[in-house]
């Protein structure tokens, strides 16, 4: 009777390299597995962020309000002046568990100072010193351009709303009364009312956030 013969050293050096192989290769495969599935958790973080962005941006525009804003050359602005790059708007700041809505400042912009890192700004500052003349205070204390100055100062008002943007535009489509031609407009300065539409365009792989300034918050327009 013959005894069983065992494996050799040869056999068994193959055996534990093919092992190692194997386990180096599965190894390989779970980092890179995780490493999709965090790309992935990112994605979907930033997609919500900018969902919620977009929810938050088309209720403060809907209810824009069309102020006379006194400034310090004795003329008149809009509680709306904006460009391709900006918007400063007035509009409602919900408070929590309360159905008072309390108006406020807002400025839109995309800073780009990190090329790397654009953020879509949303700033906003309470309302202050557009009161009715009285006997005690005639005169209206505001000054237009120190809110600009302090919204537009990086160290100044710290941001509502900070989202990563590669890219962002506004255009403003007039109202047909308005007697301006019915085209997308660069720029909403030095007008007398609230356009029809403002159109945000965030990333080029998004849909446009196309809003009617001054009415429902909750209305879709649908543009060809």
């Amino acid at each position: 009777m013959t005894r069983p013969r065992g494996f050799t050293l040869l056999e068994l050096m193959v055996a534990l390299s093919l092992l190692t192989l194997l386990a180096g290769l599965m190894f390989g495969g779970f980092r890179l597995a995780s490493r999709a599935w965090q790309r992935v958790d990112q994605h979907n973080n930033v997609l919500s962020e900018t969902v919620q962005a977009q929810r938050v941006l088309r209720t403060l525009l809907a209810l824009s309000e069309a102020r006379s804003v006194p400034e310090t050359r004795n003329t008149a602005l809009l509680s709306f002046q904006g460009n391709e790059r900006s918007l400063i708007f007035l509009s409602a700041l919900p408070r929590r568990n309360s159905r008072v809505r309390q108006p406020a400042w807002f400025y839109l912009a995309l800073d780009d100072s990190d090329p790397e890192q654009p953020l879509l700004l949303l700033k906003t500052q309470a309302l202050a010193g557009l009161d009715e003349p009285t006997p005690e205070q005639p005169e209206i204390s505001f000054d237009w351009y120190q809110l600009v100055d302090d919204f537009q100062r990086p160290e100044g008002i710290v941001p509502l709303l900070a989202l990563p943007a590669q890219s962002f535009s506004l255009s403003y489509l007039p109202r047909e009364e308005d007697g301006l031609q019915p085209d997308w407009q660069a720029d909403w300065q030095q007008q007398d009312a609230l356009p029809a539409l403002v159109r945000l365009q965030l990333n080029e792989d998004w849909p446009a956030l196309v809003v009617s300034p001054g009415e429902q918050p909750y209305v879709i327009k649908q543009l060809d």
